[in-house]
């Protein structure tokens, strides 16, 4: 008798927690997710972006990608979808500034091929790797660099920025599709680590301004302009099995490590994946996110020659040491899997298989920074110089055209003409701020579970960012810049200091535009909450 009431409540548990399962993998109101990737490295030689001069891409470092993560719960047409895409690029263009742009040429592609997603459901963001194609909807390079890709090519085949758009377009909107129909149902669990990845790139000198890296060991060094955001926000996902398919990885930093290359690269991303795989399986995939990092890289200011002696000391000497270097790839990557490693069986242990999910995106007008009559005149003056040199250069290229058979011939002509147009784009955002003092842009907010995910076009300045997560009231806030082609967004502390990403030729907005843009992202977050 005491058997068979024991044999009776074994089978009762093991009833309860068969439910429990069909519970946790049927019920309508679970989240499901798909995951899938893109290989966007192109089959022939580009212009790869991320400096003035230009660069014709000599070869493949690594592998460019895009990372797509398809969510969605409840069913039907009223169901809550949020399609996740990650590029190994600078940046994504948008209508900001081009009727043609990539992430427009992705949506559409999606919702012909699958009706019941919506454009703006469709999120694109970008790495920042300094070493990705050149995306442009100009059709002639000669508008951006000053000569054309056929000379820097010497006739050979390449693909212009414009002709990336489409073939990029249609290898992301593939994979889309793949990612919509690997949807199955799932979990997911929130973490948070920490690894030392995004520096303050900003030199504040004695005298009151600042400039962007440059030697610190000098009189002139006072302290590091801004503040440095060394969390790693993290989300794991889980099939039923709790069997990890993939996490989203969200650093305050851009990769630019290897951003000199003459080869493309999807820069230190590529190693973390390498290695996150090798730890926790081939099959997991790895979504990045750049947060907030306008004042942000990879690169060290201070101590430098300690941090190469650990490089090395770590075994990562064979790779090479110092800025640009595979060490310092490999052993950021170390960080970030050390991470998500360590936290791993408490990620696996607390799964929430039916988190709140929402997604909300919001054209939000922004103030273009004010710019004054000084500006442009500065601006303007500039551009006179940078008019004569680029001439003297075009000329001699006109005079010795044998000269375009030298390798990278064209990177001064190059510098010239991107700074010539450098200042005169001042006065063209002069004349425009009079007709069109705001600009929207897109703003993207989603709520998973305790999480929340707030998007923004820029190369959003660090303050900014933490403002929002200061103020939010999620128990974790993934800031996620460059889902556009949004210019540098500098604070009121980096415009008096003076240095690259805060001079009028580098933003669109301004202080003014940052706080509405916060205010307006924050009060996005609390009507979710």
């Amino acid at each position: 008798m005491i058997f068979l009431k024991h044999q009776f409540f074994t089978l009762l548990f093991l009833s309860v927690i068969s439910f429990q399962g069909y519970t946790q993998s049927e019920n309508e109101d679970n989240l499901k997710v798909g995951w899938s990737t893109a290989d966007i490295t192109p089959d022939m030689p580009v212009l790869v972006a991320g400096q003035f001069h230009a660069r014709l891409s000599e070869g493949v470092m690594d592998p460019v990608t895009a990372t797509i993560l398809a969510l969605e719960s409840g069913e039907g047409t009223n169901s809550e979808k949020t399609i996740w895409i990650s590029c190994d690029l600078v940046g994504i263009s948008d209508g900001m500034r081009a009727t043609a742009n990539l992430r427009d040429e992705i949506r559409n592609r999606v919702i012909k091929a699958i009706p019941s997603i919506l454009p703006e459901q469709i999120i694109v963001n970008a790495t920042h790797t300094h070493a990705a194609p050149y995306v442009a909807s100009t059709a002639s390079v000669e508008d951006i660099y000053g000569v054309s890709l056929e000379q820097m090519a010497d006739g050979k085949p390449a693909m212009s920025p414009s002709d990336y758009i489409p073939f990029a377009a249609d290898k992301i909107a593939e994979g889309v599709i793949s990612a919509w129909g690997k949807r199955k149902p799932g979990g997911m669990s929130l973490g948070l680590g920490h690894a030392v990845v995004g520096l303050n790139r900003l030199q504040a000198l004695k005298h009151g301004k600042s400039r962007m890296y440059g030697n610190t060991n000098s009189p002139e060094f006072s302290h590091i302009e801004g503040y440095e955001d060394h969390s790693l926000n993290l989300m794991y996902f889980w099939d039923i099995n709790k069997q990890l398919t993939g996490i989203i990885i969200n650093i305050a930093s851009p990769s630019q490590v290897s951003e000199h290359s003459y080869e493309l690269s999807a820069d230190f991303w590529h190693d973390t994946k390498v290695a996150l795989r090798k730890s926790l399986g081939d099959s997991v995939y790895v979504l990045a996110q750049a947060s907030s990092a306008g004042d942000q890289s990879p690169h060290v200011m201070v101590g430098s020659k300690a941090e190469e002696r650990m490089q090395k000391l770590l075994g990562f000497a064979e790779e090479g040491t110092g800025r640009g270097s595979n060490a310092h790839r490999k052993y950021i990557a170390k960080q970030i899997v050390d991470e998500v490693t360590d936290l791993f069986p408490v990620m696996k242990a607390n799964i929430d298989w039916q988190p709140e999910f929402k997604h909300e995106m919001k054209l939000v007008p922004l103030s273009r920074r004010l710019l004054s009559e000084e500006d442009v005149a500065e601006a303007t003056k500039e551009a006179k110089t940078w008019q004569a040199e680029y001439d003297k250069l075009k000329a001699e290229v006109r005079d010795n055209p044998a000269m375009i058979e030298t390798p990278r011939w064209y990177k001064d002509i190059t510098i010239s003409y991107s700074k010539l147009r450098r200042g005169l784009v001042v006065s063209e955002r002069y004349e425009l701020e009079k007709v069109q003092p705001k600009m929207p842009i897109e703003v993207h907010v989603v709520r998973i579970g305790d999480a929340v995910f707030a998007t923004n076009p820029f190369e959003l300045y660090l303050d900014y960012g933490m403002q929002m997560k200061a103020q939010s009231p999620a128990i974790q806030t993934f800031i996620v810049q460059l889902t556009g082609s949004g210019s540098y967004l500098p604070t009121k502390r980096s415009i008096e200091g003076g240095a690259y990403g805060a001079v009028p030729a580098s933003t669109l907005m301004g202080p003014k535009g940052g706080d509405e843009l916060v205010e307006e992202t924050l009060s996005i977050i609390n009507t979710m909450w």
